[in-house]
């Protein structure tokens, strides 16, 4: 996944570094949505409010939620053969 970033969204990482506080100021008072950290031509992080990371987590979390149901609901739908783990290891060739 690419992030297209403004050129007033983009700092040095030597420079973000001398100005961490000025840098966090501007983003937890709205003035920029976020700044990506460019170190050797290419952005190595990007640093985001609190909140922009709390709702992308939610967001994560949510849908490896939606992917466990989906998989579930999957296979109670399947109605696939239930066998005992031993013979499913004795089928599979594992020795326990």
């Amino acid at each position: 996944m690419h992030s297209a970033f403004k050129r007033d969204e983009m700092i040095s990482a030597t420079a973000a570094a001398k100005n961490f506080g000025k840098v966090v100021a501007e983003l937890s008072e709205r003035k920029k949505e976020k700044t990506a950290v460019v170190r050797n031509n290419e952005i190595t992080a990007v640093i985001l409010p609190v909140e922009e990371y709390e709702y992308m987590a939610d967001v994560v979390e949510f849908m490896e939620h939606l992917e466990i149901y989906d998989l579930v609901t999957k296979r109670r739908k399947s109605g696939g053969r239930r066998i005992s783990l031993e013979k499913l290891l004795k089928e599979e060739g594992v020795a326990v």
